[in-house]
């Protein structure tokens, strides 16, 4: 359990899951649609490019600081992994009628989704709240 709660790692982990989600949004529509199941209008493809450069940004910075993360940092990414988790089953319920997730695929990947951003998010706040990350703030 103590490894699991090493900002380093969860810092990794963040790292490397938004790569993924990042890499994933910047293909090309017809890729993209095979990939995830998505429908998504021309407005839904730019604003998932736009989406997937801030996902990028968001694992650089998880990276960047994997040696040396910075508490106040990982209380951002915790706020975003927990964030991003609840928007996906709050909008899977609101457009169920829009068949949103309607794909095998699109309801693999949000059944995915949802748990591992959670855990990562409690398990961000949980390593802040340890005796070396107290320390590291002074």
């Amino acid at each position: 359990m103590k490894r699991l709660l090493d900002l380093s790692l969860l810092f990794k982990l963040v790292a490397i899951l938004e790569l993924a989600y990042a890499l994933t949004g910047l293909l090309p529509p017809e890729i993209l649609s095979s990939v995830t199941g998505w429908r998504l209008s021309a407005d839904g493809q730019w604003v998932t490019k736009l989406l997937a450069v801030a996902l990028a940004a968001q694992a650089w910075v998880a990276w960047t600081l994997r040696r040396q993360p910075h508490v106040g940092v990982a209380k951002g990414l915790a706020f975003y992994q927990i964030g991003s988790a609840t928007a996906d089953w709050v909008m899977w319920l609101v457009l169920a009628d829009n068949d949103v997730f309607s794909t095998p695929m699109a309801k693999a990947l949000v059944i995915f989704a949802i748990p591992t951003h959670y855990l990562l998010g409690f398990l961000i706040i949980a390593a802040t709240r340890t005796p070396a990350a107290r320390h590291s703030m002074t």
